[in-house]
């Protein structure tokens, strides 16, 4: 949870992107995840249909495949360079 935390805090309030790597590889869900420490919650937009979700802490790994993705290495965050 501590690593998901991290990853996705920003203090600029952007969301930052992710991607779930699944199908062994073959296929990738894409993410926008922002946590909100001042109410211990996650948001996220889900990329393939524009869902949003928002998620207490003690609910992220009920409601989603986030920390196990995580823990499988399945997990990446996007970092967009700048020109």
């Amino acid at each position: 949870m501590e690593h998901l935390i991290l990853l996705a805090s920003n203090p600029n309030g952007d969301f930052e992107d992710f991607f779930v790597s699944i199908a062994k590889g073959f296929a990738r869900s894409s993410k926008r995840i922002l946590y909100h420490p001042e109410h211990e919650e996650f948001s996220i937009i889900n990329e393939i249909d524009e869902s949003f979700q928002e998620f207490h802490v003690s609910e992220i790994e009920k409601h989603t495949n986030l920390i196990e993705a995580i823990q499988q290495g399945a997990l990446f965050k996007v970092y967009r360079g700048s020109n």
